[in-house]
């Protein structure tokens, strides 16, 4: 038996027969299959506890009850995920569904009737009218210098009334520009806008 080598096999693995009062992380973690990230988000939502062990030292799991609390935690899923809740939270999403296309169906009818009723107008129409008003408002806005000027011709000069005529056809083509330019750029907001 000289040149055999001794094999040292490894001792079979400790059978508890007890279990330990206190746990780590780890030692939870591989007790319920999870991984130690998992049983320390547990313990952040209050599903798992900890506490310090009476001869001090880190936050420890109680051993026994932290597995009854896993327990007891499946469990309770597993009743809420079979008690039917989605389905009532579904039927509660379609009843809402159907109450917001009630609701948007009578505001389309309240807007037909309205427009039926004539409350409402195409949008070229006013487009149109409006167009129209301001192209009246310039031609009447464009004879008041030369009706300033025949008022004040017999108060002042022949030069000094065309002068004035220019100064206000000027003055009055200068406002109408700045208008037109107002209104370009509110145009182009509301177009950047969404509705």
């Amino acid at each position: 038996m000289a040149g055999k080598a001794k094999s040292t096999a490894a001792p079979p693995p400790r059978v508890l027969t007890q279990v330990p009062e206190w746990a780590s992380t780890t030692a939870i973690a591989q007790l319920i299959g999870r991984s130690t990230r998992r049983v320390q988000q547990l313990t952040q939502d209050g599903v798992l506890s900890t506490e310090i062990p009476p001869g001090g030292g880190a936050r420890r799991y109680r051993t026994a009850r932290t597995i009854q609390d896993y327990m007891a935690y499946q469990e309770q899923k597993a009743r809420e995920d079979l008690s039917g809740s989605t389905l009532e939270e579904l039927t509660i999403k379609k009843l809402q569904a159907e109450v917001e296309l009630k609701e948007s169906q009578g505001a389309l009818h309240k807007l037909k009737t309205a427009i039926a009723e004539g409350k409402y107008l195409p949008a070229e129409q006013v487009q149109g009218d409006l167009a129209d008003f301001l192209r009246r408002l310039k031609q009447f806005a464009d004879r008041i210098p030369a009706r300033a000027a025949g008022t004040m011709s017999g108060y002042l000069d022949g030069a000094a009334a065309r002068a004035m005529k220019k100064d206000l056809q000027q003055e009055l083509d200068g406002l109408f520009e700045a208008f037109v330019a107002a209104a370009h750029i509110q145009d182009s907001r509301e177009d950047d806008d969404p509705p």
